[in-house]
C-alpha cells in the first residue's frame, strides 16, 4: 500500500508540475515509482535508472523493471479489468529503459527526476540540473527524518517549491535542508494541495525548476486504504471480519 501511495502522489506532484512534453525520466533509487509517471507523462519514452551505490544494478534492474512493472500493475488486473491492463501493456511498450552509470549526466538530459533513496546526502547537484526539470525528492520508505537528503540544497534558489505539509517536511522532509542553510523560508514553500486548488500556484514559466518534497500523510495513506476496499468489494474478494 505504501508503495501505491507514494507513486500516486509523486504522479499527482509530475502531472500538475511536470513541463507536459517532458521525453526522458531519471530514477534514482527503488524504480516503485516508474509506473505512475508514466501514467501521467504520456510522452516520456527514456526511462534511466541510477542506483547511487552500484551502477552495475542499475543496468540490471533495467533489463529486469518491464517485466516486473507487468508482473504488479497488468497481470494483476488483467482478470478484472482487461482493458486498463492493455492500455499498461501498451504504454511499456513504448518506453525503453536503460541502466546509467554517469549520474550528472543522466540528470543533464532528464526533463523529470525521481529520487527514492534513505541517503542523508545530496545525490543530486544543482549544476547538473538544467532549466524546465520537475523533481520528486520521495524518500525511501521511513526515510523522512532529520538529517534526509537528496538534493542540493543550492537547487532550491530560485526554484520553485511544493510538498504534501510544510510543518512537517520543514522538520523531517527534503525542504529542511534548504530552509536550515537559510537558501528558503518555510512559508515560500506551496502546500501541493492549495496548489491543486489554485492552478495559480503551478508552473508559471516552462524554464522553471519546481520540487515536489513527499514526507506522507495520513490523508494519502487512508485515501489508498479506502481504494482498495471499495475495489475488493466490487470483485467481490477479501474477507469481512468484525472488529
Amino acid at each position: 500500500m505504501t508503495g501505491f501511495q507514494t507513486g500516486a502522489a509523486g504522479a499527482v506532484a509530475s502531472r500538475f508540475l511536470a513541463n507536459p512534453d517532458a521525453t526522458t525520466l531519471l530514477v534514482v533509487g527503488t524504480p516503485y515509482q516508474i509506473m505512475a509517471q508514466l501514467c501521467v507523462l504520456p510522452k516520456v519514452t527514456q526511462v534511466l535508472l541510477a542506483n547511487p551505490r552500484d551502477a552495475k544494478k542499475a543496468q540490471a534492474a533495467a533489463a529486469q523493471i518491464p517485466m516486473t512493472l507487468e508482473k504488479l500493475f497488468s497481470q494483476t488486473i488483467r482478470a478484472t479489468n482487461s482493458v486498463v491492463a492493455g492500455l499498461i501493456d501498451h504504454r511499456l511498450s513504448e518506453v525503453e529503459f536503460t541502466g546509467v552509470t554517469d549520474l550528472p549526466a543522466a540528470v543533464q538530459r532528464s526533463q523529470v527526476i525521481v529520487t527514492t533513496t534513505p541517503s542523508t546526502k545530496p545525490l543530486i547537484q544543482a549544476d547538473w540540473v538544467q532549466p524546465g526539470t520537475h523533481l520528486n525528492a520521495i524518500g525511501a520508505d521511513g526515510a523522512d527524518m532529520e538529517g534526509k537528503q537528496e538534493l542540493d540544497a543550492k537547487l532550491f534558489q530560485g526554484a520553485q517549491a511544493y510538498t504534501d505539509d510544510v510543518p512537517q517536511a520543514s522538520e523531517v522532509g527534503e525542504i529542511q535542508n534548504p530552509i536550515k542553510a537559510g537558501v528558503i523560508k518555510p512559508e515560500q514553500v506551496f502546500e501541493i494541495g492549495n496548489a491543486l486548488l489554485d492552478p495559480t500556484l503551478g508552473r508559471h514559466d516552462a524554464n522553471a525548476i519546481t520540487i515536489f518534497d513527499s514526507t506522507g500523510i495520513a490523508l494519502q495513506d487512508l485515501a489508498a486504504a479506502n481504494l482498495a476496499f471499495v475495489r475488493a468489494k466490487e470483485q467481490g474478494v477479501g474477507t469481512q471480519v468484525d472488529l
